[in-house]
């Protein structure tokens, strides 16, 4: 049966191959000056996040997510949610939709500190022009941790393994009742496979300025990382991003936010667009791409990079072999099976412990407890030697200003996006490297590329394939 939907898919794509052979580009703004959005509609977080708009069900719900290259599962508020979190967030009615099935499962996310506990559904999602019929997500019932202005996420990472057998629905009062095989849980891959209008199941993601960019968890960006991706017996997903709300230097800690990210656009995306126009008031700050690579806009070719292979793992994230890493004549020495997780739920570079202490010592940075950081003088930044890393068979070089961020120019304080994780072994790659490059990410080919965006060139940023 599967083999025949995706035979069937196939033919889908040859069909629509005339249509939808250009990628769709899907535009990031910044707020305006007058605090309104641009007409390209989207909303704005209260950490400068933007969030795309997401239709579910028939009649349309309308919501706004944040954006997740973490995990292939989406999830938004349900009608059932009655905890402190749930509150001032839109709520998905399952029973308002003539297209709603629920599966009679539960599915939950750890996000470290933060969970979100939910129903698993499936209804039509429409997104950036693209409708996918019986979109497997959650409805979630319990959420704890998050930040406020925003309804849920869109998953844009991998897909979620919690189909493999058929699952009864025990939906009730009206309802239908159904064996249900639950198709991906990956947005992309499963607008592909449904023929919506993309050219391959690759999406990618760039800025056009010198902001921070597109941290997608929705909330605030942390260190203090764990690495380890688990998917347990009972449907809980436990992801490699930083968890615990990180006070910034200077910040309130009440009222978290993440150092370096102020004005930048950290996420989301509004509005679908074959071809980029020059009618909105501002450049956009950058492009979610569905369906392929936006070519024009890289020097040279796109360096793709193996994912990691581990067949036990029940989960998996955009994992990639960490061979050696470098920093000036400092060698930081990895394990033999150490993993970089690329991750856009989070902004900073995320080192085993010791490894971290070790770098940051080379050029006399602060750890500051309060902040989970590392404090430097802004006048030193220029005097760093590269971040290098080995992942799998590619060579990254990394210069300072793409790993540090200000805290008082003014007073000459700065500080780093490189931080503890608690793993002993394994390393996050948040968007310090993600954004710095153009990245896409291919689950079918099970890679991810990195490319140099136009203008870079002479900028000390290195992504080559290692001489053996």
């Amino acid at each position: 049966m599967r083999a025949a939907f995706l035979c069937l898919a196939a033919l889908a794509q040859l069909a629509l191959s005339a249509s939808a052979s250009e990628p769709i580009t899907v535009p990031l703004y910044r707020r305006s000056d007058d605090g309104g959005i641009y007409k390209a509609a989207g909303k704005a977080l209260e950490n400068g996040v933007l969030a795309g708009k997401v239709k579910i069900g028939s009649p349309p719900q309308e919501f706004v997510f944040a954006f997740d290259t973490t995990t292939g599962y989406s999830w938004v508020r349900g009608s059932r949610c009655k905890t402190a979190n749930c509150r001032g967030r839109c709520s998905y009615y399952s029973r308002k939709s003539t297209d709603a099935v629920s599966v009679g499962k539960k599915f939950s996310v750890e996000y470290g500190d933060s969970c979100v506990d939910t129903h698993v559904y499936m209804d039509t999602f429409e997104f950036a022009g693209l409708t996918v019929k019986d979109m497997p997500f959650g409805g979630a019932y319990r959420m704890s941790g998050f930040g406020q202005g925003f309804d849920g996420y869109l998953g844009l990472g991998r897909n979620v393994d919690f189909n493999s057998t058929k699952i009864h629905s025990s939906a009730a009062n009206g309802m239908s009742k159904r064996d249900v095989v639950l198709p991906d849980s990956a947005f992309v891959p499963n607008a592909f496979q449904q023929g919506a209008g993309l050219a391959s199941a690759q999406f990618g993601m760039y800025t056009t300025t010198t902001s921070p960019g597109f941290d997608q968890s929705g909330s605030t960006n942390n260190p203090g990382v764990n690495n380890d991706q688990n998917l347990t017996n009972n449907g809980t997903t436990t992801l490699p991003p930083g968890t615990n709300p990180v006070v910034p230097p200077g910040g309130d800690a009440t009222n978290p936010t993440t150092p370096g990210n102020e004005g930048g656009v950290t996420s989301g995306g509004f509005g679908s667009l074959k071809k980029r126009t020059n009618t909105e008031a501002e450049e956009p700050a950058g492009y979610l791409v569905l369906g392929g690579v936006d070519k024009s806009i890289i020097e040279g070719d796109v360096n793709y990079l193996r994912l990691a292979a581990d067949p036990e793992a029940p989960a998996k994230n955009w994992d990639i072999c960490i061979r050696h890493a470098s920093f000036g004549n400092l060698k930081l020495e990895q394990g033999q099976y150490a993993i970089a997780s690329i991750s856009t739920s989070t902004s900073y570079i995320v080192m085993p412990h010791k490894q971290a202490d070790a770098f940051h010592e080379e050029f006399g940075a602060e750890y500051d407890i309060k902040t989970k950081s590392y404090n430097i003088k802004c006048s030193e930044i220029k005097d760093l030697p590269l971040l290098k890393m080995t992942l799998e068979d590619h060579i990254v070089e990394l210069p300072a200003k793409y790993w540090t961020g200000a805290i008082d120019v003014d007073s000459d304080k700065c500080f780093t996006k490189i931080s503890r994780g608690n793993s002993e072994l394994d390393w996050v790659l948040g968007t310090s490297v993600t954004n710095a490059f153009y990245t896409t990410f291919d689950p079918e080919a099970e890679t991810v590329g990195l490319a140099i965006k136009k203008g870079q060139s002479k900028d000390g940023l290195r992504v080559y394939r290692k001489s053996h």
